[in-house]
């Protein structure tokens, strides 16, 4: 079996750690606060499944998992000693925590075996983690997973996806590749569709412009994500985010799928009760992952002379939002 450590006890996380450690593997947790990790110890991590159980809430199963769970300050290498194959340690914090302060600290507790697996959205996360860690030694991850956390504390479930798996860099040789076929492997042995992909950035793109239709416009319009189908002029301003994005990703060679549209739409649909990280974030008082989502968009296109006004009005509602809201530390690892 395989060796995870999960940086981050959030939504995303929690169903990682949780889907991982059911199905047998050495797992351990990483969180910031002290309270958190007194909390996962005494009642373990939990996981309501709101895909294959009861629509009725109180007849969904309720997963725990009891991880070993470490603070951020504890200082020593992930995965304690270094044992035999591959230790993959899974990203699963914001884009806007991964710094370069992060990055050198995360080089430092790499073991010889270690893998990095960024689960992020948005842009431009990987070239700063490149800066610190061995390009060779980092995975990008695209998932299609549906999660919340629920007013219980609990990770939710909300929508079964595919996660892709992918060579960070241009990094294409033999042990790479062995390490993605073992990470897809233990993946699906614990419940997820996974696959490998050749041409992650395509598949980082395509999740940037489905994000970048979805979460602000939920944001702005306090709904969760199924809710944008029926709205009354959503349709349109989904359908002018999703034209400027494409329109940007061509102008710089990036292949999109020419069901990409069909796709968002499905998203919304499966995730129909979730709400986005941005709009928890909204409603929480917290800064947002727009810089690295809808500002990773604008800054690419500035750079090509391209102009995104309906992105751009987005942008810029979101922080003026923010703005209306007493600034806040992001969670980095919840």
């Amino acid at each position: 079996m395989g060796r995870f450590t999960v940086i981050g006890a959030g939504a995303l996380g929690t169903l990682f750690a949780v889907r991982l450690s059911k199905a047998g593997h050495e797992v351990e947790v990483v969180v910031r606060r002290a309270e958190r990790k007194a909390e996962i110890e005494a009642a373990g991590l939990r996981l309501t499944d709101a895909v294959s159980g009861s629509e009725e809430k109180s007849a969904r199963a309720v997963i725990k998992a009891f991880p070993r769970v470490r603070l951020w300050e504890e200082k020593e290498a992930f995965g304690g000693k270094d044992g035999s194959g591959p230790h993959f340690i899974l990203l699963a914090v914001k884009q806007s925590a991964i710094t370069r302060e992060l990055g050198l600290e995360l080089a430092r507790r790499m073991g010889p075996s270690a893998w990095m697996v960024c689960l992020q959205n948005g842009i431009g996360h990987l070239e700063t983690l490149a800066a610190h860690v061995p390009v060779e030694r980092l995975l990008a991850a695209v998932t299609t997973e549906g999660a919340m956390i629920s007013s219980a504390g609990e990770a939710v479930h909300t929508g079964s996806g595919t996660t892709w798996v992918g060579a960070a860099g241009d990094e294409r040789g033999e042990v790479s590749e062995i390490a993605q076929k073992n990470l897809v492997y233990w993946l699906q042995l614990a419940g997820f569709s996974a696959s490998m992909s050749k041409n992650i950035s395509s598949r980082i793109w395509q999740k940037l412009l489905i994000n970048a239709v979805i979460n602000p416009l939920t944001a702005l319009l306090r709904v969760p994500n199924g809710e944008l189908l029926s709205l009354p002029g959503a349709g349109e301003l989904m359908r002018a985010l999703y034209e400027e994005g494409g329109t940007l990703a061509r102008a710089l060679g990036i292949r999109l799928e020419p069901d990409l549209w069909e796709q968002l739409l499905e998203v919304c649909r499966r995730t129909a009760t979730n709400r986005s990280s941005m709009l928890q974030d909204m409603t929480a008082g917290r800064l947002t992952e727009i810089d690295a989502i809808t500002g990773g968009l604008l800054r690419e296109a500035d750079r090509s002379g391209i102009a995104l006004p309906t992105h751009l009005t987005v942008y810029r509602l979101i922080k003026a939002a923010e703005a209306g809201h007493r600034p806040c530390r992001p969670n980095i690892i919840d």
